[in-house]
């Protein structure tokens, strides 16, 4: 896909393979920045960790499987054809607790945001792991004016069964 023209048709194996095993199917170079979408695989016990996002709204749409997503102090489930708003400034996480992978698309407006899957794929790339990788995530996170809130983390992994964050492998 090329990133400079706005294609009329976006296939399903169309996109960019980016950090956390996210694709880029709509760049905000298409849309003067306002709106990015990606598509990503959740496997099970895959925790994103709870984070907020100071500079765009975050909506989340289940295309299979079902998902668990935590959003300021409710928790819920949603399963294919759900629809989940993130908005900016409030914390959030998501994570498959079912025994398959989940498939979720991302819509962020305004766009931008996700260049900052690029610089994760980067880090997965090189290998990073363990608190190595924390700093470097979260130094790519301030710049994208988004705060990891690593401190519930533990938590979330006991209470639901998951698995410590860390590269998610290519597709």
């Amino acid at each position: 896909m090329n990133e400079t023209m706005r294609p009329v048709v976006i296939r399903p194996e169309d996109g960019l393979t980016s950090g956390f095993g996210m694709v880029h199917k709509l760049m905000a170079e298409w849309y003067g920045g306002a709106l990015a979408v990606l598509e990503g695989t959740i496997e099970p016990r895959q925790l994103i960790p709870p984070h907020t996002h100071r500079r765009e709204d975050e909506c989340s749409y289940v295309m299979s499987g079902e998902l668990t997503f935590m959003v300021g102090d409710e928790v819920v489930s949603a399963s294919a054809g759900c629809y989940v708003v993130k908005p900016r400034d409030i914390v959030h996480a998501f994570w498959n607790e079912g025994a398959v992978p989940a498939r979720v698309m991302e819509i962020h407006t305004p766009g931008g945001f996700e260049r900052h899957y690029d610089e994760i794929g980067q880090l997965d790339e090189a290998g990073l792991v363990g608190d190595e990788r924390r700093a470097a995530v979260s130094e790519i996170q301030r710049r994208y004016g988004v705060e990891f809130r690593w401190e519930q983390v533990p938590a979330l992994i006991e209470q639901y069964g998951l698995v410590p964050p860390g590269p998610t492998p290519r597709r």
